[in-house]
């Protein structure tokens, strides 16, 4: 094999060994250590600790619920900081609702966010929409259970409207 080849191979006792690069360090660099591996206890621990920070977690996502119904009127009426809260929001929810076991939430947030930041500014047609994500949000929050096909088919729509509403922008310059 050439000096050069990213695929190293050695023989030993007729296997052959073949060392495949690192795509951490290939998009990274060299200078990036491997990950640690995690004692089983600990994982477990941690996992424990999620578990149980998961009803906390469901009243700070239903308040954050609420905050953002509240920020959607003054952010639509030009109020900067509103609609810096209401993304920041839905940002925070993003992240962590999947973690607490609420994915559907997550993606919905994730829509949503999605939407806030392809516009520069949010107006009454935006704020419709997001009212649409944030219900959705409310909605997927309070039946966790419900048919995962209208869920689909909701986040789907959602889906279609923000690129509609992209294309239009674009279309209107």
């Amino acid at each position: 094999m050439p000096e050069n080849d990213p695929v190293k191979a050695s023989q030993k006792g007729g296997a052959r060994i073949v060392k495949v690069p690192s795509v951490a360090k290939r998009k990274l660099g060299h200078d990036v250590t491997d990950p640690v591996r995690l004692d089983p206890r600990v994982l477990e621990k941690m996992q424990d600790t999620i578990k149980g920070l998961e009803s906390k977690y469901a009243e700070i996502l239903s308040e954050q619920v609420t905050r953002l119904i509240e920020l959607s009127d003054p952010a639509a009426n030009g109020d900067a900081r509103s609609a810096a809260d209401l993304y920041t929001i839905a940002h925070d929810i993003r992240g962590l609702a999947g973690t607490f076991g609420r994915p559907l939430v997550g993606r919905f947030a994730n829509l949503l966010c999605t939407y806030i930041e392809g516009h520069d500014k949010i107006g009454p047609l935006e704020n419709s929409i997001i009212r649409f994500h944030v219900e959705a949000i409310r909605e997927a929050l309070k039946n966790p259970d419900s048919d995962p096909n209208l869920a689909s088919e909701t986040l789907r729509a959602l889906e279609n409207l923000i690129m509609a509403t992209l294309n239009q922008n674009r279309l209107a310059g």
